[in-house]
């Protein structure tokens, strides 16, 4: 930028001083014409730009309007261009009333007569040396011009690498979990590899805190599962051992209800851990996407019919894939469960199967009370629940389970609201291959 001003001001200032020097020539000749034209008229005049041919060589031109604006003389020595009259009239004078286009420079005087006397010059000096200044820019000045705007936004991309690499890792752990992800140092020290380190840094410990907390989590369900399970053995027993009539009947029923929900819960938790870790082995086998749903579908035939719903099947034929039935089976149950908490006047639950490119798109649409926006982002994390369902039984388990099945298939989850209200849920999962096989 700095080059460019100083080329168009050494420019403009070149241009005003060769200006300045043709307008002095020109406010010479004008005097001169004057003279010629009041002593001599018009064969004067004709005579003296003759002359200039044969003398100075100069290329002359001379105009002279009445006060109607006519022409009462107009001539030029024979080796001037064609003169713009209408381009030098409309130009803006200087403090002399000099005007200049097309290397032309002009002047104007009203004579005694009323007459207006227009005299111009050709400044072929001016117009060569406008060339050569152009011309050494070109050559010169331009390409050293273009090298420094061509390194300088090499080197703005260059400086900005690390920053952008930091951006691309803090995007990629919003969206996908993954708390390994590292930003790559650039070489050498400086400023930008301080801050990647230290990023680094930070991700470092975050990652411990979230990995301990959900071991801390692992550990706690490990180990209330025996207990649990020896709690539920016990009221068992004491519930065969209790009168259908005693009063205490009640309570143990209630008491095994809740151990049953309470390790439904560990065990959901540890699905949910095992699955994330990569700890389970998937069986993969060919599945028709139609079946599958027929038999998510038909399980929970009874418990819709109970709740006055229809569950339909559509568009589902013709679609297969490979993958885990049982797993998947479950992660779509998971989610016609939930579809049954949140019914809606429709009470209607649609299961539909959808192939696209290289996958398969599993969807369960309810017509329920929907999820808030903002809650959307969250429901697949372990033990959140929004407002609207937390009157409903449950502990925010499901989703997390249903997100780490098909993660665990290399395929992705999303959720939308539906036309209307309710949500659609739809499992995205490649047709050829399981991601994660053990």
């Amino acid at each position: 930028m700095v080059v460019v001003a100083i080329y168009f001001g050494s420019g403009s200032l070149l241009d005003r001083a060769l200006v300045r020097e043709e307008a002095a020539l020109v406010l010479d000749r004008k005097e001169d014409i004057r003279l010629v034209w009041e002593d001599r008229g018009e064969a004067g005049l004709n005579d003296f730009l003759r002359e200039l041919i044969n003398t100075t060589g100069e290329q002359l031109a001379v105009r002279i309007e009445g006060a109607d604006r006519t022409p009462v003389f107009s001539g030029a020595t024979d080796n001037a261009p064609e003169v713009p009259w209408a381009a030098l009239k409309e130009a803006v004078p200087d403090r002399n009333g000099v005007t200049a286009t097309g290397g032309w420079i002009a002047t104007r005087e009203v004579l005694d007569s009323g007459d207006t006397l227009r005299a111009a010059r050709y400044s072929g000096v001016a117009e060569d040396v406008q060339t050569s200044y152009r011309g050494l820019f070109a050559t010169g000045v331009a390409p050293f011009l273009l090298a420094g705007v061509v390194g300088g936004a090499l080197l703005v991309i260059l400086a900005l690498r690390p920053l952008r690499n930091t951006v691309s890792v803090m995007r990629h752990i919003v969206r996908t979990g993954d708390w390994a992800a590292r930003v790559t140092p650039p070489r050498g020290g400086g400023e930008m590899r301080d801050l990647a380190e230290a990023f680094n840094a930070v991700l470092e410990r975050q990652q411990r805190l979230v990995e301990s907390l959900r071991q801390s989590l692992d550990h706690v369900a490990h180990d209330l599962r025996t207990p649990l399970t020896r709690l539920q053995a016990s009221v068992e027993s004491g519930l065969g051992q209790t009168e259908r009539a005693s009063p205490a009947r009640e309570a143990w029923t209630d008491c095994l209800e809740e151990a049953h929900r309470v390790k439904a819960t560990l065990d959901t938790l540890l699905d949910v851990a095992e699955t994330e870790a990569g700890a389970i082995r998937l069986q993969p086998e060919k599945i028709k996407a139609a079946d599958l749903l027929a038999e998510v579908a038909e399980l929970y035939e009874f418990a819709a019919e109970e709740k006055h719903a229809r569950i339909e099947i559509r568009d589902a034929a013709g679609a297969d894939f490979l993958g885990d039935r049982v797993r998947l089976r479950r992660a779509l149950a998971n989610l016609v469960d939930n579809a049954l908490k949140y019914l809606g006047e429709g009470r209607l639950i649609v299961l539909s199967a959808e192939l696209a490119d290289r996958e398969i798109i599993l969807r369960v649409q309810d017509d329920g009370i929907g999820i808030p926006a903002e809650d959307l982002p969250r429901i697949w994390e372990r033990l959140f629940r929004s407002d609207r369902s937390r009157s409903a039984p449950g502990m925010g388990l499901g989703l997390s389970l249903v997100k780490a099945i098909v993660e665990a298939h290399g395929g992705r989850v999303e959720a939308v609201p539906a036309p209307g209200c309710g949500t659609i849920f739809s499992l995205r999962l490649p047709r050829g291959s399981v991601g994660q096989t053990g």
